[in-house]
């Protein structure tokens, strides 16, 4: 049964990979057979950025629970 899952989800995996790869030629309007040979480049390089994302994703959730609280300040003082 664990087989089957694994399978399954390695088969998903593909397609949404070729189904990005696809988008990908028709937006840079490239041959899928590039897009294809470049895609572990292209993965590689966001899988390094996400650091760097996680990071100001998180410096943004601060500065917004700030706005948040000087609001909610404003709006008692008043």
């Amino acid at each position: 049964m664990r087989r089957l899952l694994l399978a399954g989800v390695v088969a998903s995996a593909a397609v949404a990979l070729y189904r990005r790869a696809h988008e990908i030629a028709d937006e840079e309007g490239r041959p899928l057979s590039g897009v294809l040979s470049d895609l572990p480049r292209r993965l590689w390089q966001d899988l390094e950025t996400i650091p760097d994302d996680l990071r100001s994703a998180a410096e943004e959730g601060v500065s917004a629970a700030h706005r948040t609280a000087d609001s909610v300040d404003a709006s008692n003082s008043a």
